[in-house]
């Protein structure tokens, strides 16, 4: 593989070989190749994720390290049948992460310090994240950094943001069990469908302080079979919950395993919730903006410069510095006039901003190496 001496060129055909190769969480084969490749062609060394996809790649000896990730994985639009597509901009993140790294790989880091590169599978599933941690990739990480595209209703294309705090999300699994009956004769069975009802109707009823932001809510319903003269006793939904704090997605989860219980003992059925897929809300050390601040201000300039974005989305990246308050963590936000919005198929932006962001990233964590 010959690299290009032109930043922009590169970063951008990296972003389109893996834009055109989308795979989803931990699935990601191809796409773990294809970056073992860029930076061995980089003088970078890499090793993979044993028995899993993924990979991390090392320039420099440590002991200390300043760490950089880039997810993965495409998201998997429709059933078995679907298809993969890097509608939330991972084909980005990684391209500009590669860019990084050929930026520093000329550059002369402080005696003792190396860049981590956390090439993570399965940010989509907010799996990926927890995996690396068990398999040490925070081992010697004093600072960490991270990078998301942004909608354009977040953040104009060419501006950037120093902090990107993100919101806490969980997903929870209700599973109903009654017990069927003639459409004839209800009184002999255990309708699910009322207590599913009931419960839709209590997730709108649970209160916060106002100055709060969360919400819990239906988005998947299952129940009943191919005859319809049948009351289903057994019904499926899931739960999607975000809070923009952890204690209060924490409170949500609480009360509505307590609103389970109730609508258990009301209707006469067993009312199983399971807590899954979640990824704890931004928890953004002031130093690691105050660095990416720094960066942009330095690289792009006082005009491309925005403020920390607070937005409800979620990202596993927030599990690395999650109980973590020793780590200095932070989310650059790349705006790129991104639209519809993302994990949308449809979704479109401006790969212009990329290379900048490369050089943004690359000074940050020359920064953050000096710190100390």
């Amino acid at each position: 593989m010959t690299l290009t001496h032109d930043l922009a060129a590169q970063v951008l055909t990296w972003h389109a070989w893996l834009d055109a190769h989308p795979e989803p969480a931990w699935r990601e084969h191809e796409t773990t190749a294809y970056l073992v490749e860029q930076f061995a062609a980089m003088g970078i060394p890499s090793k993979r994720v044993e028995g899993r996809t993924g990979a991390i790649a090392e320039l420099g000896e440590g002991p200390r390290w300043v760490a950089v990730r880039a997810d993965l994985d495409a998201i998997w639009m429709g059933g078995d049948d679907g298809y993969a597509v890097h509608s939330c901009g991972h084909s980005a993140h990684m391209a500009v992460v590669l860019g990084a790294a050929l930026l520093l790989r000329d550059r002369s880091l402080p005696e003792g310090v190396g860049v981590r590169f956390l090439l993570q599978p399965a940010e989509e599933t907010g799996t990926g994240a927890l995996e690396l941690i068990e398999r040490g990739a925070l081992d010697g990480v004093r600072d960490l950094f991270g990078l998301h595209l942004r909608p354009i209703e977040e953040l104009e294309n060419g501006r950037f943001a120093p902090a990107l705090h993100s919101g806490a999300s969980v997903t929870g699994i209700v599973t109903i069990s009654g017990e069927d009956a003639h459409g004839a004769r209800p009184h002999l069975g255990h309708n699910a469908i009322d207590p599913l009802i009931a419960l839709h109707q209590v997730l709108s009823t649970i209160r916060y302080a106002p100055g709060e932001s969360y919400s819990a809510k239906i988005t998947r319903i299952r129940a009943g079979g191919a005859s319809l003269n049948v009351i289903p006793g057994i019904a499926e939904a899931a739960i999607d919950v975000r809070a923009q704090r952890n204690e209060v997605i924490e409170g949500l989860q609480e009360r509505i395993s307590e609103a389970a219980s109730g609508i258990a003992a009301t209707y006469g059925v067993t009312v199983d919730v399971v807590w899954r897929d979640g990824t704890p809300g931004a928890e953004v050390h002031p130093e690691a903006a105050a660095t990416l601040a720094v960066a942009i201000r330095e690289v792009a300039g006082e005009d491309a410069f925005a403020e920390e974005i607070i937005t409800p989305g979620a990202d596993d990246f927030h599990y690395y510095s999650f109980g973590r308050p020793e780590l200095r963590s932070a989310m650059l936000a790349v705006g790129v006039g991104l639209t519809p919005g993302l994990h949308v198929p449809t979704l479109k932006y401006e790969t212009g901003p990329l290379p900048t962001a490369a050089k943004i990233l690359a000074r940050a964590i020359e920064l953050a190496a000096q710190r100390d």
